[in-house]
């Protein structure tokens, strides 16, 4: 783990990581890029499961994990870097939103760390609570 997804995660500085990467699509256009890290040592294959099921969800529940909890949402926007402008089908200089998001079980343990671009021009969001 790098240091920045250790500290999300509460991990040592030498833990190890299963890192997913997902590209998104609606109506064939790429819609999100996300990167998400989990900590190996519980979910050493959850890549395999969410190739299987294609849902982190329904991945954790194959590690037991019936419901889980989204205890930090960050929202930013920044230039989008050079992968995501090709993944992303963007135009150089075009602007992402970002996201960094923890989630953790229900006894309050990190069990992910993701970080969303998405293209700005191509989505809105509405927190409500």
């Amino acid at each position: 783990a790098t240091p920045e997804v250790a500290k999300w995660l509460s991990l040592g500085p030498q833990s190890t990581v299963v890192r997913l990467e997902v590209l998104r699509k609606a109506d064939g256009r790429p819609l999100s890029r996300s990167t998400s890290w989990f900590p190996a040592e519980r979910f050493q294959r959850i890549d395999e499961a969410f190739s299987r099921t294609g849902s982190v969800t329904r991945a954790f529940k194959e590690f037991g994990v019936e419901d889980y909890l989204r205890t930090v949402t960050e929202i930013s926007a920044t230039h989008a870097e050079p992968d995501d402008v090709g993944h992303l089908a963007l135009t150089p200089g075009a602007i992402v939103l970002v996201t960094r998001a923890l989630n953790t079980d229900m006894q309050g343990l990190p069990i992910q760390y993701a970080v969303t671009r998405f293209p700005a021009d191509r989505v809105e969001f509405t927190i409500s609570n």
